[in-house]
C-alpha cells in the first residue's frame, strides 16, 4: 500500500511542477486515399509552410488536377476531397467502381511539450481526488500494519488501539503539513 501511495504523490509531485513552454507546431500536409477502406500521408509525411506550398507541391504532378464535385461531395475526408488523379484509382472499392485517387491538403497545428519534458498535466480536481486516494491508502497502510502486529503477537489488543491512534494522529499531522510541490526523496 505504500508503495502504491509513493507513486500517488509523486505524480501529484509530477503535476504540480512548473511546465515548459510548449513548442508550437503549425504546417500543411497531404493526404492520399489510395484505398477504399483507408488513407495515409503522401510522400512520407512531408510538411509545408502554407497551403499554397503544398498545393504547388501537389500539382507539379500533371496527372493530379483538382477534384470533381462528385468526389468533393463523397467526404472521404473529414476536410473534404481537394485533388484526385486523372491516372490511378482506388483499390477495394465497392463493386469494382472506378474512383480515383484522391488527395487532401491538411492544416496541422498543435503544442506540445519538448520531448524530454516530465509533464504530467492533470485538473485540479483530480489532484484534489488524488490527494484524498494518497490519504486513504496512507490510513489503510496504517491499519493493516497495526492488525499485522496485533495478530502475529508483536502488539496486544489495548496497545493495538494505544498504537493506531498515535500513528493516525501523527500521519494527520505530516498529512496537514505536506509541501505538495515538493518530495523529499530522503522520506522514501
Amino acid at each position: 500500500m505504500r508503495e502504491i501511495a509513493d507513486t500517488i504523490e509523486r505524480d501529484i509531485v509530477r503535476a504540480l511542477q512548473p511546465k515548459p513552454e510548449k513548442i508550437h507546431k503549425d504546417y500543411w500536409t497531404i493526404y492520399e486515399k489510395d484505398s477504399f477502406g483507408s488513407f495515409h500521408s503522401y510522400k512520407d509525411y512531408m510538411s509545408f509552410v502554407s497551403y499554397e506550398d503544398a498545393e504547388s507541391f501537389l500539382l507539379l504532378d500533371k496527372t493530379i488536377v483538382k477534384a470533381e464535385q462528385k468526389y468533393a461531395d463523397l467526404r472521404f475526408f473529414d476536410d473534404g476531397v481537394i485533388f484526385q488523379s486523372k491516372k490511378r484509382y482506388m483499390s477495394d472499392t465497392p463493386d469494382g467502381e472506378r474512383i480515383p485517387v484522391l488527395y487532401l491538403i491538411h492544416h496541422c497545428y498543435y503544442d506540445r511539450y519538448p520531448y524530454e519534458a516530465d509533464v504530467l498535466e492533470l485538473s485540479d480536481k483530480t489532484i484534489k481526488a488524488m490527494k484524498v486516494a494518497y490519504r486513504q491508502m496512507r490510513i489503510a497502510e496504517i491499519y493493516a500494519t497495526r492488525v499485522d502486529w496485533m495478530m502475529s503477537g508483536d502488539d496486544s489488543e489495548e496497545s493495538f488501539r494505544e498504537r493506531i491512534k498515535e500513528d493516525l494522529a501523527e500521519f494527520e499531522k505530516e498529512y496537514a503539513a505536506k509541501d505538495w510541490a515538493y518530495l523529499d526523496e530522503d522520506e522514501e
